[in-house]
């Protein structure tokens, strides 16, 4: 089969450790597909390099990206010493807080880093990934693109606002329950399809990335492709949608195409036993939102709860999965660990 003229929504998928990309053709057996290293793994393997020898001056320049090892490794060689001049959008991804970067020993926010260090100073340069790259790399493939309807890009923030007492709650509260209202939501309900707010700069820098591309761009947090890959990947109405990730546990309950409660929790504070009894008590309602904060999670948020019997399906996924066991595997596409089909084929088949 050809894929000539029948790409019609590309998705980009950042992770900690990789990029995930699929190009949609109408057939998830048959679109394009390929993994490859995080811009997040490979700009901490670079800095960690220059550990050996440490530069007494580094100029940071570019946008917001994922932080996680990257913010490691930066911290580190400040520590030992290098003196870093960073351009403010740049060094938003060491800390979403600007008063915090101001707190930052050795981190200086100039106009032009460039400028303000040593001619043969390294210079380093933020960004979660290029979507020129990304078409290239598909079209090397003879992937043409010229069909190519809308660009997703999919990028974990948890974002900064004076306003709320923590990232945890502003990341819940802002790109979750405030889309539930009182009946819930569509998956897509949950997705920028203008430039997010300054509030998310990671997610602000990746939707104007895709919106290069000269296409339709939307941007989502990196949670909502797996409550659109449970959700079309079943035919139950009362679903249950689970992402066991690295450092976070989503759960998405679904009433018929509509999301109606959302939990979210710290991995690392969780286990088999502890989390099926908060997720039961989720589903019916029982559990409250401050009770997940104080655990050390983000939260939880039903607007619509029901017996745990009632449930017709659990879908899950993720890298942690084997730890927790509750939910099946995804059936309908080639590889249940590309969440990025779920936003390929929820986008794509919602507008035909």
């Amino acid at each position: 089969m050809s894929f000539r003229d029948e790409v019609k929504t590309v998705v980009i998928d950042v992770g900690v450790g990789t990029t995930d990309v699929v190009a949609y053709t109408g057939d998830p057996g048959y679109s394009p597909r390929f993994v490859g290293p995080s811009r997040v793994s490979t700009l901490a393997q670079r800095l960690r390099s220059m550990l050996r020898e440490p530069p007494r001056y580094l100029a940071l320049i570019g946008v917001p990206m994922g932080g996680g090892p990257t913010t490691r490794e930066f911290k580190r060689l400040m520590k030992r010493g290098t003196e870093i001049f960073a351009e403010l959008d740049a060094a938003l991804t060491l800390h979403n807080d600007v008063r915090r970067l101001e707190e930052m020993p050795r981190l200086h926010i100039v106009e032009d880093p460039i400028e303000e260090v040593p001619p043969d100073s390294p210079v380093v340069e933020t960004y979660d990934f290029r979507v020129s790259d990304v078409f290239e790399a598909l079209q090397r493939s003879n992937v043409d693109m010229d069909g190519v309807e809308t660009v997703a890009v999919c990028v974990q923030d948890h974002g900064y606002h004076p306003d709320y007492e923590s990232n945890r709650k502003h990341r819940f509260e802002r790109l979750f329950r405030r889309y539930l209202g009182a009946n819930g939501c569509r998956p897509d309900q949950m997705m920028f399809d203008n430039v997010p707010p300054e509030s998310f700069p990671r997610l602000r820098a990746a939707y104007m990335e895709a919106e290069s591309a000269g296409v339709d761009a939307v941007a989502m947090d990196s949670k909502v492709p797996i409550a659109m890959l449970g959700r079309v990947d079943s035919d139950a109405d009362r679903l249950l949608v689970i992402d066991y990730g690295t450092g976070h546990v989503t759960a998405f309950l679904f009433d018929g195409d509509r999301i109606v409660g959302v939990y979210e929790h710290h991995t690392i504070r969780l286990s088999s036993e502890k989390f099926e009894r908060q997720i039961r008590e989720f589903v019916e309602g029982k559990l409250e939102n401050e009770d997940v904060y104080r655990d050390g999670g983000h939260g939880c948020h039903n607007v619509s709860p029901m017996d745990w019997d009632e449930l017709e399906d659990i879908v899950s996924l993720g890298p942690k999965k084997p730890e927790f066991q509750l939910g099946r595997d995804p059936e309908r596409f080639p590889d249940r660990m590309i969440p990025a089909y779920g936003p390929a084929v929820y986008l794509t088949d919602r507008g035909e």
